[in-house]
């Protein structure tokens, strides 16, 4: 056996790893589809999808920063009649500044203390969610804190570059990421989760210590 075929054996044992575990991560998620046995109010249903991403990212990054919904705060609004847009999700570092009016899940997070903000759709237009993560970007100067949009399922795909370890580090483009985690069959896509654990990942400061994969 030569050493390309060794190689080439040895990528689809990791392809075939990272499907594996892209698909035993969505079990959770993939329930989504079944609300719509019981209840088709996308209110609900969305609901659901964003408890889901806050409870994943809280597993992953809880022990280190907040997770909250509710909306960031910056000097420069006051006084403005601008209404201050409300986040999905945001991952804040508390030790930098507190948040005010926090209660439960709820905070009004001071934009020193931001990390990352992170917006879900259960569905929907990709120009849509791009024109609201560009909103939020606004909001996070010099691109302080990262944001990605989430949708849950979608048809096609959406993370719009190779998926490696350090993808938001290696982003070239000033265009807010997007990815799915599920296609319109509600079958996980490998990719698309696992950017969204990157980004996790580099959020908590971690880089290059996940070796890549590819479906």
């Amino acid at each position: 056996m030569g050493k390309e075929q060794e190689a080439n054996d040895r990528w689809a044992v990791w392809r075939e790893y990272w499907k594996a575990y892209a698909q035993a991560f969505a079990q959770p998620i993939q329930a989504d589809g079944l609300l719509s046995h019981f209840v088709t109010n996308p209110n609900v249903t969305g609901a659901y999808a964003e408890a889901w991403v806050r409870s994943t990212t809280r597993n992953m990054l809880g022990s280190r920063f907040r997770i909250s919904t509710g909306a960031v705060i910056r000097a420069c609004d006051r006084g403005r009649e601008l209404s201050v847009p409300q986040c999905d999700l945001i991952v804040w570092d508390p030790s930098e500044m507190p948040a005010i009016f926090e209660s439960a899940e709820f905070a009004l997070v001071p934009l020193f203390s931001v990390r990352a903000i992170i917006e879900v759709k259960r569905r929907g237009s990709k120009g849509t969610l791009a024109k609201q993560l560009k909103e939020r970007q606004q909001l996070l100067p010099n691109l302080r804190g990262p944001v990605l949009g989430v949708v849950i399922n979608h048809p096609r795909p959406l993370f719009d570059q190779e998926c490696t370890a350090n993808w938001l580090a290696e982003r070239n483009t000033m265009e807010p990421p997007i990815t799915r985690m599920l296609d319109a069959d509600n079958s996980p896509d490998t990719d698309g989760i696992m950017a969204f654990i990157y980004f996790l990942a580099q959020v908590a400061g971690h880089s290059g210590r996940v070796a890549g994969h590819s479906t």
